[in-house]
């Protein structure tokens, strides 16, 4: 049951991928009718992004968010407008809510800022969480234009993990998990201290992440995961054997459940 009325959102919408899916889909959950906004050409001159001249224009770009609108939700009531600038009709009377992405909560707020200025109430923000690619970085336009990820989050190349265990005995059910999870990472150990300064490779590979494991013997194990972003909460479980272990290894890396990419049509 929808909570808002009318839901607003916007973005750029290249290369339109399963974290666009996400936002829309709780678009569509929280909102009785969702009305999008897509950035235009004059908008990304003056706010260009990283990639820019490999943007898709306006026109392929609507036209491939109205497919995927029209397949997935045929009977909703929605409409697809030119984003020109920072606010768009979210300052509008009219608006419910609107969504936005974890990373664009400070637009959100910005927009909020305006409407009071404007006279008009401060509408509720529903934030998506980012979606996570295979390598569990966020999957982004910017990462599929540079050909880093495809639009389902999938690495154009493969993952490179690099594995710390507190017991040796412990390695191979860990190396097992992150192959449960994903099975062409290639699984590495971290370089020592040292080693690491002279080479200039810090804990956390490129194009890849670290797994800890802490723990050893029939007790508890902790597994951390650190990205380029920071560290993922760690979980810990009880270990008594090494399936349990590869089992937790491999709950914690593996992405939640992403909806299949939308296919493009002609053009």
């Amino acid at each position: 049951m929808a909570r808002f009325g009318r839901v607003v959102l916007g973005g750029t919408f290249d290369r339109l991928h399963v974290g666009h899916e996400a936002l829309l889909a709780t678009a569509f959950r929280e909102g009785r009718s969702v009305a999008i906004g897509v950035t235009t050409a004059g908008y990304l001159r003056r706010h260009p992004k990283p990639g820019s001249a490999r943007i898709a224009s306006y026109r392929a770009r609507r036209a491939t968010l109205v497919r995927w609108l029209s397949a997935r939700y045929p009977r909703s009531r929605w409409s697809v407008v030119p984003l020109e600038d920072t606010f768009g009709r979210s300052v509008e009377s009219g608006v419910d809510a609107i969504v936005l992405s974890a990373d664009t909560l400070a637009g959100g707020r910005a927009v909020n800022a305006e409407r009071r200025r404007r006279g008009r109430r401060a509408v509720p923000l529903v934030v998506v969480p980012l979606v996570l690619g295979d390598d569990l970085e966020p999957v982004s336009s910017r990462r599929i234009r540079a050909g880093a990820i495809d639009r389902a989050g999938h690495p154009r190349g493969k993952i490179r993990v690099l594995l710390r265990t507190g017991s040796e005995r412990d390695r191979p059910a860990a190396v097992r998990g992150i192959h449960r999870a994903f099975p062409r990472a290639q699984v590495g150990r971290p370089l020592r201290p040292a080693k690491r300064q002279r080479s200039g490779q810090g804990s956390v590979p490129e194009g890849g992440f670290t797994v800890t494991v802490a723990g050893s013997g029939p007790a508890q194990r902790t597994v951390t995961v650190s990205t380029p972003r920071g560290a993922l909460s760690p979980v810990t479980a009880n270990g008594r054997f090494p399936r349990d272990l590869a089992r937790l290894v491999a709950g914690v890396l593996r992405p939640p459940r992403r909806p299949k990419p939308f296919k493009r049509g002609r053009r």
